[in-house]
């Protein structure tokens, strides 16, 4: 039996040895891992890249067809093939090649991966000090709204950003037996130098 596409949705490390193991003489061979190259696939297959920018944790997002779906091909004829399985899942289908999706994938992994560890941060100072975590879900959910109609850089609060020294010392304070103290110091400064000179 053929396939018009293989798709290989494993690990990134074993994607280069599993695709050199497969026995494929038609079709087209794509991954969907953010960071690995186009190139870990045979060179003697018609090769590609499916990667969907969602963070994937077993259950099936509500809204499937708003996650964008990112293809790369090394020939055009593949690429329509691609974006024409790629539509039957997403209404949004970029061509993004194997250096742009690498940068897309570090930027996800700020924009997802270190926002949700900061929740869960927050969490771990809620739960400490016998504070409610979710008394926070608004807030949360307003920050994230806010993304949605203007830039990051727009809509940036707190003490860093408005320059409040006296504030984020004590917070540091409050931190000194903590490892988060760095954590804070590092993002205040982080911020500070993106808004310094709008202090």
């Amino acid at each position: 039996m053929e396939a018009d596409v293989y798709i290989l949705a494993i690990n990134d490390s074993a994607i280069s040895e599993v695709a050199h193991q497969l026995d494929i003489n038609k079709g087209m061979l794509v991954h969907t891992a953010g960071s690995v190259s186009m190139e870990a696939l045979p060179a003697k297959l018609r090769r590609g890249v499916l990667y969907p920018l969602q963070s994937l944790s077993g259950s099936i997002p509500e809204k499937i067809r708003e996650i964008p779906l990112c293809v790369e091909a090394s020939s055009e004829e593949d690429y329509q093939l691609l974006e024409k399985l790629a539509y039957c899942i997403s209404d949004r289908v970029e061509r993004i090649n194997s250096e742009e999706r690498r940068q897309l994938h570090l930027a996800a992994v700020f924009a997802n991966n270190f926002s949700n560890h900061m929740f869960c941060l927050a969490s771990e100072i809620c739960k400490d000090h016998g504070v409610p975590f979710d008394l926070l879900r608004p807030l949360i959910r307003e920050s994230c709204n806010k993304i949605m109609k203007l830039t990051p850089h727009e809509v940036q609060t707190g003490p860093a950003r408005r320059g409040d020294q006296e504030t984020i010392d004590e917070h540091l304070e409050m931190l000194k037996e903590s490892r988060l103290q760095k954590i804070y110091s590092t993002l205040s400064e982080s911020i500070q130098t993106t808004y310094g000179k709008e202090l």
